[in-house]
């Protein structure tokens, strides 16, 4: 699979357990500026740079009305959406 593989690409090749999008999603909620978050093996990833990136993830984190399952959804679009990085050392 190329660099250019994006998460869910990952998932279903099963080079990513889809148990790791879900400690993703958490790291983000605990710390929304997470910069380099391993996920899987071979992977790290910046969450606050794939949230940021998504169409409609930002404006549903800072609304006030959104509640925990739609801030998590629209987490989990935006990093299944965007392309991990190869990991390159330790992390």
């Amino acid at each position: 699979m190329s660099d250019d593989a994006t998460l869910w690409d990952l998932v279903t090749t099963e080079r990513i357990a889809i148990e790791d999008v879900g400690t993703a999603i958490d790291a983000y909620l605990a710390d929304p500026a997470t910069r380099a978050h391993p996920i899987g093996p071979d992977h790290v990833f910046d969450l606050a740079a794939a949230v940021a990136a998504h169409a409609l993830a930002p404006a549903t984190m800072v609304n006030v009305d959104a509640n925990e399952p739609s801030r998590r959804m629209a987490i989990r679009a935006a990093l299944l959406m965007a392309r991990p990085m190869t990991r390159v050392g330790p992390y």
